[in-house]
């Protein structure tokens, strides 16, 4: 893990979305760590933990987030996203036009954390999914 600059890494994270956002849009967080990951198949991950001065911050910054990923569900979009139903936090699968990745999130208090793990066949289960959600917590 290693400290980022916390308005950078919240920049770059909410543009990954499909619709336009600005940092007016959002407080920036007060601390950000960010982790690289790779498993024993060689496929990599990344993940961010987002601190906010206060709950609300952070709340604000996730429900814009979550709109950003279901703006991306269109088919014509470089982007596309599914968003899986009845898990706590936010689950979604993303397809590039090279790569597949899941991705993983929770808001817990001020803290926002988000790990997306390299899935090329879209494998990651609800319930592997639970089981990190679980450990984020």
């Amino acid at each position: 893990m290693h400290a980022r600059d916390p308005r950078y890494a919240a920049q770059d994270v909410i543009t990954l979305g499909c619709s336009l956002v600005t940092r007016d849009d959002y407080t920036d967080p007060s601390a950000a760590l960010e982790g690289n990951y790779k498993n024993h198949s060689g496929d990599r991950g990344i993940g961010l933990v987002l601190e906010f001065p206060d709950e609300q911050a952070a709340t604000t910054y996730f429900d814009l987030y979550r709109k950003q990923i279901q703006a991306c569900t269109r088919k014509d979009q470089p982007v596309r996203t599914a968003i899986l139903t009845g898990v706590d936090g936010l689950v979604d699968r993303r397809t590039y036009p090279d790569s597949k990745w899941t991705e993983i999130a929770e808001r817990n208090g001020s803290r926002i954390t988000l790990i997306m793990l390299a899935d090329p066949g879209h494998s990651i289960t609800k319930a592997s999914a639970h089981r990190i959600l679980d450990q984020i917590q």
